[in-house]
């Protein structure tokens, strides 16, 4: 193959368009995005030769009618290469009086440098090294490089291997881009019957290791527990006639909140402790009485821990929570009665701790067709607000929770436990089958070295959670069939398509550029990666692996 050297200035002219374009996630925005991409693509001269190789594949029952702008190779093997990213990018509020500025970096630049007080930005700005500006990190950089990836072996008079340029909407939000993708990948797999080789995504990385790049080869999972909490419900002057269930969502969240044991341990990487993001009581208006209910939602962050551990362990610790608040109202009646000259008396509590699927089944045996005709009403009822933005998915389940709660007459104290999309499964090569077969991490550190003479450092998951983790399926069914049951509105609200995910199993990579101050208004990217480094090291890599089988 010709020796045709990466067009430094594509990369830069399609980067400082796709920064100018506003594209707020979940937003009528991004469609502005994706109109710009079709034409950038369609200006290169392999596409306008092929323009049935590339499109939109637009995502169902979508509110903004969004897409994922594809773009298809044709080259004479039979493996193909992915490269995802996505366009969408968080919004500018934070940018106050600034928003006009954060799509055009030199203004930012010069407006930033006159009001902050941060030196070292100042220096980096000055130095014309970084550039700054909403989504210039996360991740139209990664756009950039990718378009010039695709467009340097579009621009080769043989192309022997095949390149899948996808660009998603929605990653910010829920991922409904990549999980579109996946059917796109499973019918074009199908269609020109190739096998899937390797999918690398350009999400920037932090540099927290002096003269080290980072890539990964995985990206973590995250699932959203949603703990419902049913008390009993009594005047604050008779505190012992009733349970609050705020002080039993309390101590969950102690349990589980910072808690290094919930950790994941993979080699030297260990993932974050489970977040609380979420936490509040169901009351609507203001009255001198214990709340009913109370609700919570947290993310727990997995490396390789099964949705079923987490949901059985789960469940342990809020039985556990629910007898230490138990004996601990026990107690303090004991000693309010000791002070009052009073003769105590045990306070009858029989607690249960159920998880979704055990709530839904109960209430199935119960109302029968009746249930179900019932459920399915509030189903569409929710959904509907769901699509108008009047409600986000955690509140789905919250209020699909309480309906079947309630159906059941469930009695205080209580506690039920659902599951709250979007689910990212945790992805690494380490686990998949064949998924070391390319070296990376030695092939990388080569070509940087070589070109750069700088060195690269694997990491085996991506902490920020990407689309990458929609390429396969690392578990058993019974890890899938924990997810869907105890997912209120599976299928109807929120869903993942987990059996074309298996048929894509391939290796992962993300490899992108140095970014810093993320969804900040200091979020900047650095220069060279986006334009040279990068991009270069991508084209080297990929034709070192896209014959090996």
């Amino acid at each position: 193959m010709e020796v045709v050297k990466i067009n430094k200035e594509f990369i830069k002219s399609v980067f400082y368009q796709l920064v100018s374009i506003r594209s707020d996630s979940n937003s009528e925005y991004e469609n502005i995005i994706e109109d710009s991409l079709l034409r950038i693509i369609g200006q290169i001269g392999y596409f306008k030769d092929n323009n049935e190789q590339f499109g939109c594949y637009q995502l169902s029952e979508d509110v903004f009618n969004r897409s994922v702008v594809w773009a298809l190779l044709k080259g004479e093997s039979d493996k193909i290469i992915v490269l995802v990213n996505h366009h969408d990018a968080v919004d500018t509020a934070d940018f106050g009086k600034l928003s006009d500025l954060a799509f055009r970096p030199d203004d930012l630049k010069a407006a930033t440098i006159l009001s902050t007080k941060n030196q070292k930005l100042i220096e980096e700005l000055e130095s014309d090294k970084w550039i700054i500006g909403r989504g210039t990190a996360d991740m139209k950089g990664g756009v950039a490089i990718q378009l010039g990836v695709l467009e340097h072996f579009a621009s080769l008079n043989k192309t022997e291997c095949n390149i899948l340029f996808l660009s998603v909407p929605d990653e910010e939000t829920l991922s409904k881009g990549m999980l579109a993708a996946v059917s796109l990948m499973d019918e074009i797999k199908t269609e020109h019957k190739l096998e899937y080789q390797i999918m690398i995504n350009s999400e920037p990385y932090f540099n927290l290791i002096k003269e080290k790049d980072i890539m990964h080869q995985g990206s973590v999972g995250k699932i959203m527990p949603v703990i419902y909490v049913r008390g009993i419900k009594s005047h604050i002057s008779d505190p012992y006639s009733g349970m609050n269930p705020s002080l039993i969502l309390s101590e969950i969240q102690r349990r589980t909140e910072l808690n290094p044991s919930l950790c994941d341990v993979q080699g030297f990487d260990a993932s974050p402790p489970p977040i609380w993001i979420n936490l509040k009581d169901r009351k609507k208006s203001y009255d001198a009485s214990i709340p009913e209910a109370a609700v919570g939602y947290f993310n727990w962050l997995t490396f390789s821990r099964k949705p079923s551990d987490v949901i059985k362990n789960l469940k342990m610790i809020s039985e556990h929570s629910l007898m230490d608040v138990i004996i601990k109202q026990q107690q303090s009646y004991d000693a309010f009665c000791m002070m009052n000259h009073e003769e105590s008396h045990k306070l009858e509590y029989e607690g249960e701790v159920l998880v979704f699927d055990e709530l839904f089944m109960a209430a199935k045996e119960k109302g029968g067709d009746s249930f179900i005709e019932q459920y399915s009403t509030r189903l569409s009822s929710v959904k509907e607000r769901l699509e108008n933005n009047q409600i986000n998915l955690p509140d789905v389940t919250v209020d699909l929770i309480e309906f079947v709660a309630g159906y059941l007459d469930i009695q205080g104290p209580a506690v039920i436990i659902g599951i709250s999309g979007p689910y990212y499964p945790h992805i690494t090569n380490e686990l998949i089958n064949n998924g070391q077969r390319y070296e990376l991490e030695k092939r990388i550190s080569k070509i940087a070295a070589e070109k750069y003479n700088i060195t690269y450092q694997s990491s085996n998951y991506f902490m920020g959670m990407c689309d990458l983790s929609y390429a396969g399926i690392i578990g058993q069914q019974k890890d899938i069939d924990a997810i869907k049951n105890n997912s209120p509105g599976w299928d109807i609200v929120y869903k993942i398509p987990f059996e074309k995910m298996k048929k894509l199993e391939m290796p992962v990579l993300n490899l992108g550029p140095w970014g810093k101050d993320l969804h900040k208004t200091t979020e900047r990217v650095f220069a060279d990666d986006v334009f040279e480094r990068i991009p270069n090291i991508m084209v080297d890599l990929i034709m070192e692996i896209k014959d090996i089988e």
